[in-house]
């Protein structure tokens, strides 16, 4: 037999093996699901605790004047990872029910109660991965002869006229303005507006240029835990809540990940997500029972009171024309 003659064959015959190997890994990565989301606006973990048949891929557009979550279906999306603010973008019929009834059926009664507001179609297209508090972050608190220092009346302080960066968010700050009994007048909370700027309102704190901010505990959980000079409040009548939620768009074959979730909010990343000030969708009274790691000097704002938690609110979604008579009626007032 003619040696070169076998070797050949059987450096084809491998060299297709090898081939067909690589085709192999190429469709198994190809069939990996999609999960999109906004880098940075989530703790790691989130992402970190899916299974490898699991991507993330970032949504890096969002600061774009016209962008729309809409867009991302457009390309392979299975889960949307989003901010409740951005809920009213979705067109309904681009979503599909996520069913995962052995979760829903352990939600908290703040979870029932934010899905309520949504109505019908968006309750059973949504579903709830975290909640985080909105707080108000100071800069240098003992400087500053604060007034009402539990409650949200602390933002009238004379020290914190002009000085504090309030989210430009005419709905939530309306909502605020009504647990002070302020209905229709809100002037004074604008004379202490340094800012409308929800988006940096952390670096305005932090570079010295305003006093305080209303932003969620989980966007300045990091530098307050880092930076001495800063401290933080939820109030004692409660705070607006800021929802992370799930979609899922109709052209996905994926099942709901069920086990991603229990992987989530189970032993291995609990403490870690809780520490980046989020929370589960579940009743809080579980975590009171176990013991969390979080900051000692933080430890009612991580796991809030139940008589403070029990008085916080989420916002009903608005059509876009509510929207707008409440921004004119913020702006007239």
């Amino acid at each position: 037999m003619n040696t070169d003659t076998f070797a050949r064959r059987e450096f084809i015959k491998y060299g297709l093996i090898s081939s067909l190997f690589l085709l192999s890994g190429c469709a198994t990565s190809e069939k990996k699901l999609a999960l999109r989301g906004v880098p940075n606006s989530f703790p790691s973990e989130f992402f970190n605790s899916l299974s490898t048949n699991w991507e993330f891929l970032p949504i890096k557009d969002i600061e774009l004047k016209k962008f729309s979550y809409n867009s991302t279906f457009q390309e392979k999306t299975d889960l949307l990872v989003l901010n409740d603010g951005w809920i009213s973008d979705l067109s309904i019929n681009s979503l599909q029910e996520i069913k995962a009834n052995s979760i829903r059926n352990n939600f908290s009664k703040q979870t029932s109660s934010f899905l309520d507001g949504l109505g019908e179609d968006y309750k059973k297209k949504l579903l709830p991965l975290a909640v985080s508090p909105w707080v108000i972050l100071f800069r240098n608190e003992d400087s500053l002869a604060l007034k009402n220092k539990n409650s949200w009346e602390v933002i009238f302080s004379s020290s914190l006229a002009n000085q504090i960066v309030f989210p430009n968010s005419p709905y939530l700050l309306i909502s605020i303005a009504h647990k002070l009994d302020l209905v229709n007048d809100f002037s004074k909370i604008k004379s202490q507006a340094k800012s409308f700027d929800d988006r940096n309102a952390l670096n305005w704190v932090t570079s010295g240029r305003a006093n305080a901010a209303v932003l969620p505990l989980s966007s300045c959980v990091d530098s307050l835990t880092k930076d001495p000079r800063l401290s933080v409040l939820l109030p004692k009548e409660g705070s607006p809540l800021n929802w992370t939620v799930l979609a899922s768009p109709s052209q996905s074959t994926a099942y709901f990940p069920t086990d991603w979730f229990d992987s989530l909010w189970g032993a291995t990343y609990l403490s870690r997500v809780i520490r980046k000030g989020f929370l589960p969708t579940t009743d809080l009274s579980d975590l009171r029972r176990k013991n969390i790691n979080v900051p000692q000097k933080y430890q009612s704002i991580f796991l809030p009171e139940e008589s403070v938690w029990n008085k916080c609110w989420s916002l009903p979604i608005l059509s876009f024309e509510m929207k707008k008579d409440l921004a004119l009626h913020w702006n007239n007032s």
